[in-house]
């Protein structure tokens, strides 16, 4: 391993320290950990809360998990509609919505009003129904909008094709193998998994999905995910837009040279293949989800991977 690396580590490390303690902004940052292929040159805990919200990093895994099934099982064709699975889209604005448009979140639906996300999340029931009955602003295929609704419709549509939730089909195929423990996805009142925002994991947690992107999709030798789905998930699919602004993949941001799952308050994970590098930033955000959803963050908060990625990456 080239010393510049373990260097630049220090140096990423030196730095989020030195902001976690004087700099509130960076309070809640809960851990650091840098790892070179089966090397750990950082595992800094700050607080650590163990298995802990990872928001919108549930979508990646949610990605990684289908790449499992298309190994296991197998998928439906991605240019199939999604409703040709999920009854609950035939007639609505989502059918002819397909897995392809959902994983790059291009089926071109409303997000915002009564299809926000945490609006969705306060519904009693119905939330994949709700989703699908959102209007159309753009022909589906056609423009990347961020979408919460489209990650809870594929786990809605996968629980429809393996029989079981995904919580519990990733417990059994992919957490177990990984030997990830105290993992918790939460589920909507009619037993889906969240499939946006759902996940509570630990950073060791992270850093095992990121290491098997890494080592291709295969772990101890045995491949867990299909490789030709983890080639397409970890590649260009469309320019990508807010709230990340980079290209975007299945369900996973491309920054160059990167592969990146990122959730709110700071939940980080990058993936350098050439360099061989996991790197995760997570934060405690205090969170309940309530209703309402609470949380500990400070108004004007920061991600304290913006101070990793220029000396690891710069």
């Amino acid at each position: 391993m080239p010393d510049d690396l373990r260097d630049r580590a220090r140096r990423a490390a030196v730095a989020v320290q030195d902001a976690v303690t004087n700099d509130l902004r960076y309070h809640r940052t809960s851990r650091l950990l840098i790892v070179a292929d089966d090397a750990v040159l950082v595992d800094d805990r700050y607080r650590d809360p163990g298995a802990e919200h990872v928001f919108s990093v549930t979508k990646s895994v949610l990605a990684t998990v289908l790449g499992v099934i298309a190994g296991r099982e197998g998928l439906p064709s991605l240019e199939a509609p999604v409703s040709d699975v999920l009854a609950e889209l035939r007639g609505t604005p989502s059918a002819g919505q397909t897995w392809r448009q959902l994983l790059t979140m291009t089926r071109g639906a409303v997000t915002d009003g009564t299809w926000e996300i945490d609006a969705v999340n306060g519904l009693p029931s119905g939330q994949v129904a709700h989703l699908a009955r959102a209007p159309q602003v753009s022909p589906p295929g056609e423009q990347f909008g961020y979408d919460n609704g489209a990650a809870h419709l594929l786990s809605a549509a996968a629980a429809e094709h393996v029989g079981v939730s995904v919580a519990d089909y990733a417990e059994r195929h992919l957490f177990a193998p990984l030997g990830i423990e105290g993992a918790r996805w939460a589920h909507d009142p009619d037993g889906i998994a969240q499939g946006a925002d759902g996940l509570q994991l630990s950073a060791d947690g992270v850093a095992a999905i990121g290491r098997l992107w890494l080592g291709a999709g295969r772990h101890h030798g045995h491949e867990l995910v299909e490789q030709g789905f983890l080639e397409a998930m970890t590649s260009r699919q469309n320019d990508g837009g807010p709230p990340e602004d980079v290209p975007y993949g299945f369900l996973t941001w491309l920054p160059p040279g990167l592969v990146m799952a990122a959730g709110w308050a700071g939940q980080h994970l990058l993936v350098d293949r050439s360099r061989r590098l996991v790197v995760v930033v997570t934060t405690d955000a205090g969170f309940r989800p309530g209703p309402p959803p609470i949380d500990a963050m400070p108004q004007d908060w920061r991600p304290a991977v913006e101070l990793v990625r220029p000396v690891l990456f710069g």
